[in-house]
């Protein structure tokens, strides 16, 4: 990840259709390759404080620096993704960042009194949505400052990178 810590990292997007927002993503904007992670097993899921079990898929690529996200909910699950699609919403859903001190910057954020509206992990590591809707308009992700973010979002940046179109959408590697 070449992108310094505590910037804007990624812009998420929940879809309502994975593949339509593959093809406009990928043929439109021409973002990619789109790296596909299908019913992505995030771990530890935490819903406005209760346990969670909410069945995604997500897809990363880059535009540039800026990874772009998209998420899919299969499921009814009650979840950030589907109260989002409930309320007619579209657009942008969260941003992420990677603060230097995930622990500090989660306190800051409860501190100013943004709700940990969803928690998991991946492969381990931690990551928070804060609800910032009515600061922002949307959520605020942060990951933990973990080899297991970083590693994965270099390899999806890298792949960007001189991308000749080929190959848009990949399976997720990790």
């Amino acid at each position: 990840m070449t992108q310094p810590l505590y910037t804007v990292r990624q812009l998420a997007y929940v879809v309502r259709d994975m593949d339509a927002a593959l093809k406009y993503w990928v043929d439109v904007l021409k973002v990619g390759p789109f790296f596909l992670y299908e019913h992505c097993p995030l771990e530890n899921q935490r819903y406005l404080g209760q346990p969670s079990n909410v069945d995604v898929t997500l897809a990363l690529g880059n535009s540039g620096d800026l990874q772009i996200e998209l998420i899919f909910q299969h499921d009814q699950t009650p979840s950030v993704y589907k109260e989002f699609l409930d309320a007619g919403r579209v657009g942008v859903h969260h941003f992420g960042l990677m603060p230097e001190d995930y622990k500090a910057a989660c306190a800051q954020y409860r501190a100013l009194g943004h709700e940990a509206a969803f928690e998991c992990t991946v492969s381990g590591a931690e990551l928070v949505y804060f609800d910032t809707v009515k600061t922002i308009g949307h959520y605020t992700e942060l990951w933990d400052n973990n080899d297991v973010f970083k590693k994965l979002f270099l390899i999806v940046e890298n792949a960007a990178k001189g991308w000749d179109g080929t190959n848009p959408v990949r399976p997720g590697p990790l």
